[in-house]
């Protein structure tokens, strides 16, 4: 006698089940948005790849040695401020570099602010830069200076932690400035000089290596000779790279310059005796040679290109197999590109 009433509750129980569940289903939602395509093939297109952009960041080889490694970036509208933070150790770079290769900043250094005036760019650090050991204070002013003057808008660099000038390190009071550009030098080395007063300082590119990967180093290094151009003196130090030092020269020993270098319209023509040749009877030149001398002389300021000419003749064959009938600039020698 009780089990109309027990049907009727059941299915007032289903009923409200279906209406419950049904609210929930997924047909009956409306979607966020809908992205309509013209045809087929645009849903098979490759998904588009972020903008970068080429950047030279001085870092640390396994010598202890500030190299420039070019590298891609993301795209960004302060690409001053952006390569200083890839400076700093355990930072955005960790994952790019190269082996053997490290950043130079302390970690958690954070760049607070950039501005440019008439040239210099000033760079305001977190406290954390003030970290530094002593031992690596001028490769961090080094690669802060290198890394920033890459850029044409910026000539000189001044430096600040917490809104201060950074005049000297607060721990070895070795003095720093502010109006800091790339003739103070780089991985600089008083080796084999003995009058250091009677010398003159210039920044040329040796060659080192890691693991048989080839790569040049720029070294700034004293020059003496009185009466000596200062572009032959760069010249000269290219070749004869500095007594008891790890750094390498390409070159022969007895590559000379038979004539005084000119400039012309942004060109500097150098002409060499033959001992410039690696192959005197196919009459090559080294590929590592030239990338030497094109990246040394296109740091002078003026010089956009180099002019090779042995025996009065332009037309040149690197050892590659490369044929130079020109000038050479530095974008067509620097591998890394830049």
């Amino acid at each position: 006698m009780y089990r109309r009433p027990l049907v009727a509750l059941a299915g007032a129980l289903l009923l409200v089940c279906i209406v419950v569940t049904s609210g929930c289903t997924t047909a009956d939602r409306k979607p966020n948005s809908v992205e309509y395509v013209n045809s087929e093939s645009e849903l098979n297109k490759p998904e588009k790849k972020p903008e970068t952009a080429q950047r030279e960041l001085y870092l640390v080889d396994a010598n202890g040695r500030l190299v420039p490694q070019m590298m891609a970036l993301p795209e960004s509208d302060q690409p001053a401020r952006q390569v200083l933070d890839y400076l700093v150790k355990d930072g955005p770079v960790t994952n790019l570099l190269p082996n053997g290769f490290q950043a130079v900043l302390p970690p958690e250094t954070a760049v607070k602010s950039v501005s440019l005036e008439k040239g210099t760019l000033t760079a305001d650090f977190s406290k954390e830069l003030l970290e530094t050991p002593e031992s690596e204070q001028a490769r961090v002013v080094q690669s802060i200076v290198w890394t920033l003057t890459q850029f044409d808008a910026i000539r000189k660099v001044a430096i600040r932690v917490e809104g201060r000038v950074l005049n000297e390190w607060p721990d070895s009071r070795r003095s720093i400035g502010r109006g800091l550009d790339r003739s103070d030098g780089i991985n600089t080395t008083f080796s084999g000089v003995a009058d250091v007063t009677g010398s003159d300082p210039v920044t040329v590119y040796y060659m080192s290596s890691n693991k048989g990967e080839p790569y040049f180093v720029p070294v700034t290094v004293r020059v003496a000779g009185k009466g000596m151009d200062r572009l032959s003196k760069l010249v000269n130090a290219v070749i004869h790279e500095p007594a008891d030092s790890a750094y390498i020269s390409v070159f022969n020993p007895g590559t000379e310059l038979v004539e005084k270098p000119v400039v012309r319209e942004g060109v500097v023509h150098l002409c060499f005796n033959p001992a410039i040749y690696t192959n005197k009877v196919s009459k090559t030149i080294s590929d590592a040679a030239l990338e030497s001398l094109v990246l040394t002389m296109t740091g002078e300021k003026g010089i956009q290109k180099v002019s090779i000419e042995v025996g009065g003749s332009g037309k040149l064959t690197l050892e590659s197999g490369k044929k130079l009938s020109g000038p050479v600039s530095r974008s067509m020698v620097d591998r890394s590109g830049l």
